[in-house]
């Protein structure tokens, strides 16, 4: 029981020591640009899940609008959102960008709204 156990352990550990290969995508989409993708997305799922959007705007609001901004498809994006998965320190990075991107907005909201209310 004891060897079953430490064998477990040892393989388990073994297979995660990170020396799987990260395989790059074909067609690789910069760090920049991914980070500029998984804002977008979260803005317009907030957007999406706003009581005040009009009706007519939320076809706008999908991924095809990701597609024909940034020009890749869905499997592009796939795969280099799978290889940004496997990089934790690069996408640790892109979330603490992601992060200082949205207290810029909501300071922004903070002061339209307060000069909305002085008015």
């Amino acid at each position: 029981m004891k060897s079953s156990l430490i064998l477990f352990v040892a393989t388990f550990c073994l297979a995660c020591d990170g020396s799987t290969p990260v395989i790059e995508p074909e067609k690789k989409i910069s760090r920049e640009i991914m980070e500029d993708i998984f804002y977008d997305l979260t803005v317009m799922k907030s957007v999406q899940n706003s009581n005040d959007l009009n009706e007519e705007f939320k076809s706008y609001l999908g991924v095809q609008y990701i597609y024909e901004k940034y020009g890749i498809d869905s499997l592009q994006l796939i795969q280099n959102q799978m290889y940004y998965v496997q990089k934790p320190k690069l996408m640790k990075k892109i979330f603490q960008n992601l992060e200082v991107r949205y207290l810029n907005i909501q300071d922004s909201l903070d002061t339209l709204i307060k000069n909305e209310h002085k008015n």
